[in-house]
């Protein structure tokens, strides 16, 4: 690795990882990972053209980037590996209905695990509990096909 190379990430803005203009998918950590995976399934198996945005931070939220990436597609597909029911992605829900519902094509949607007390341990059980590419790309169908 180059020693002029800059490998830390910013605090606060939002990365659009691959454009698209269908449905747009937020996440960040390892379901960005997964994200970019399912993107990649659908555009070869099905044509979808998605836009993936990586969260990155949380708090500060890069809502202009969220905002923007939402009125591009009309459609969002928010991911992450929390309790659906008070997640982040209800937050995120929240701001695209609040400031850019005249943008929407069809309903936003979340893609978390069920409402349950915690992760499971057993290794069965969590794939049952987290979203993974083949969920994701799933989900992205749907939202696409609305």
């Amino acid at each position: 690795m180059p020693e002029d190379e800059n490998l830390l990430v910013p605090i606060g803005p939002a990365n659009v990882t691959r454009e698209g203009n269908e449905v747009t998918v937020y996440a960040y950590g390892m379901m960005h990972y997964y994200a970019m995976q399912a993107a990649e399934v659908v555009a070869q198996q099905d044509g979808i053209r998605c836009e993936v945005v990586d969260i990155r931070t949380l708090v500060p939220l890069d809502r202009e980037t969220v905002i923007n990436s939402f009125k591009k597609t009309g459609k969002a597909l928010i991911v992450y590996e929390d309790n659906q029911f008070l997640g982040y992605g209800a937050e995120i829900a929240a701001i695209l209905s609040d400031e850019a519902f005249e943008y929407m094509d069809g309903p936003i949607r979340r893609l978390a695990g069920p409402d349950v007390p915690g992760v499971p341990f057993a290794h069965s059980m969590q794939d049952f509990f987290m979203p993974s590419t083949d969920k994701i790309a799933d989900a992205i169908r749907d939202l696409a096909a609305y």
